[in-house]
């Protein structure tokens, strides 16, 4: 087969050449890998939609009717949570042409979010914390006592998973270490690397 039958010229105003240029300035922003991902993600489906129903993918022919279009088919698969985080991560990219002066105006200008449902978020009661905790306290085993660990520090300080698993415990170098024993705080680093203090709760078991 022809090689240039399979080669795709991209137009300099296509939204994958955009796209390139986008995660490269969201990187020199030090925006979190999750963040480029989702952003990614949400723009490469928009993308590739537009193809394949025959809609333009140049950014300049680009209108508020085919964005819908993608929205719509997008909420006829996934929940309208995934489909919000889609919406967001594309008028994330949209913002970022009209400031590149890519285009003059966003196609969603004026669209709104799809609404997402609340549901209550299921949480487990403190006595049922504790049990999980007594459960791994049985044995002295690494992993049991780890985990008994982890369940306590979850418990106590209401810190996310991904600031726990970042922990770092250095006690010879105060500039990396994220452990304060004695006055039983956590320095952790949260979304969009704000550092925050984690503190026992006066309610809660101790560590």
């Amino acid at each position: 087969m022809d090689q240039a039958a399979t080669s795709r010229i991209e137009a300099p105003d296509s939204i994958a050449v955009n796209l390139a240029s986008f995660l490269r300035s969201l990187r020199a922003e030090r925006k979190s890998e999750r963040t480029i991902e989702t952003y990614r993600e949400a723009v490469a489906q928009l993308d590739a939609f537009l193809r394949t129903q025959g809609m333009p993918d140049d950014l300049r022919h680009l209108r508020r009717e085919h964005v819908e279009a993608f929205i719509i088919d997008l909420l006829g698969r996934w929940t309208p949570a995934t489909v919000n985080n889609r919406y967001r991560g594309c008028q994330a990219f949209f913002r970022w042409c009209i400031d590149e002066d890519v285009i003059a105006d966003s196609p969603m200008a004026k669209m709104k979010p799809p609404k997402v449902p609340e549901q209550p978020v299921p949480v487990l009661r403190s006595e049922d914390i504790l049990k999980l905790i007594a459960t791994a306290e049985k044995t002295k085993s690494f992993d049991d006592v780890r985990d008994a660990v982890i369940l306590r520090v979850f418990h106590s300080t209401g810190i996310r998973l991904a600031e726990l698993a970042n922990l770092r415990c250095a006690p010879a170098d105060p500039e990396r270490n994220e452990f304060d024993l004695h006055q039983q705080v956590l320095r952790v680093f949260g979304r969009g690397g704000r550092r925050r203090l984690r503190h026992r709760g006066p309610q809660h078991t101790r560590l």
